[in-house]
């Protein structure tokens, strides 16, 4: 049996276990995936709904939409990838905040619209501020992680954009946003590091008071 002294030298693992698996716990949000689902019939235009921080940027939300690869260890990942509107790299589906939905339901809206796949998001990797290429303004950029679990046949931008399930090294190089790559590697490493805890054999299973 292991003393007070053995579970205290192990509570900075246990700490660190229980807060990485809390990181992957699906997200609840506010309104049904269904009812939010049946509002994008359309993808949204204009900016009157925009919602932007208190320094003038422009609040840009998006997913990482990812799953298990079938032919490899559990903790390998493939992504999913989109082409930009103007044929240059591969992105991860993002656009506007709005003021009637929450952060979550914005990233999932976008992923929908531009991807067209569901699935459970979770906590959020990170955010970043970055200037836009096509304009001389700011934006401050969120990114979730999107576990997939339904590929749609029709979406609204099928028609203007190609989907693609790639390797994270592909994601990495066709990528063109720093940002993306950045929120990318977060992701990575939190795959990496639970992958890690789970086949330890240090991991909370092992403590006895």
């Amino acid at each position: 049996m292991v003393g007070i002294s053995g579970f205290l030298m192990k509570f900075p693992l246990f700490l660190h276990t229980l807060l990485s698996l809390l990181e992957r716990f699906a997200v609840k949000l506010p309104m049904p995936i269904e009812k939010l689902v049946h509002r994008v019939s359309y993808p949204r235009t204009g900016r009157h709904l925009q919602r932007y921080n208190n320094r003038g940027f422009r609040l840009v939300v998006g997913c990482i939409p990812y799953r298990y690869r079938k032919t490899e260890e559990a903790n390998s990942i493939e992504v999913l990838v989109i082409s930009a509107q103007n044929g240059k790299g591969l992105l991860f589906p993002k656009g506007g905040w709005e003021k009637d939905e929450s952060m979550e339901e914005a990233a999932i809206r976008e992923t929908l619209e531009e991807a067209g796949v569901l699935g459970d998001i979770e906590c959020k990797l990170g955010k970043w501020s970055y200037k836009s290429k096509r304009q001389s303004i700011f934006h401050e950029g969120h990114m979730f992680p999107l576990l997939v679990k339904q590929e749609l046949d029709q979406w609204p931008e099928k028609n203007i954009r190609k989907r693609e399930w790639v390797t994270v090294s592909k994601a990495r190089e066709e990528c063109p946003h720093l940002w993306m790559k950045e929120a990318l590697e977060e992701l990575v490493c939190r795959h990496a590091q639970l992958h890690q805890l789970a086949s330890s054999n240090n991991g909370v299973g092992s403590l006895n008071l």
